[in-house]
């Protein structure tokens, strides 16, 4: 019975002393957004308040995004932004380089069935309210 634990110790002792001294060493990633460029698409037309929020709100997005990446702003005006809506669910490829701010009606158009919704709402990734009252 004590040569059985002796062995026991022995090996897992071994097997410790291998991972300890034959792994390399692990270094940091680079992050992700590091130097690479954000799309933001945006359901609404240039100048005005809506706009001025989001030029706002674009410096502290790149600041507090690991990488510090570039933010451009597309803006696809039409429909009450289910034109942006459906160019964010058709053209963009989910490699996380794209934000959408198409307006607070996408989810209500979706769900009431309304012209022209050709995107799943279920499909989105949301983050935050879509009411600026309510959040």
């Amino acid at each position: 019975m004590f040569v059985t634990h002796r062995i026991l110790l022995f090996t897992a002792a071994s097997l410790c002393a291998l991972i300890l001294f034959f792994s390399g060493p692990a270094f940091a990633q680079t992050p992700f957004y590091q130097g690479k460029t954000i799309t933001l698409i945006v359901g609404l037309s240039p100048g005005g308040t809506g706009d001025l929020r989001i030029k706002a709100t674009l410096p502290y997005l790149t600041k507090y995004i690991p990488g510090n990446p570039n933010i451009v702003a597309q803006y696809v005006t039409g429909a009450g932004g289910r034109t942006a809506a459906n160019q964010m669910y058709k053209q963009v490829k989910p490699d996380g380089l794209t934000i959408g701010n198409p307006g607070a009606s996408v989810v209500t158009n979706a769900v009431l069935g309304a012209a022209g919704v050709e995107y799943d709402v279920d499909k989105f990734i949301y983050l935050g309210s879509p009411d600026t009252i309510v959040h």
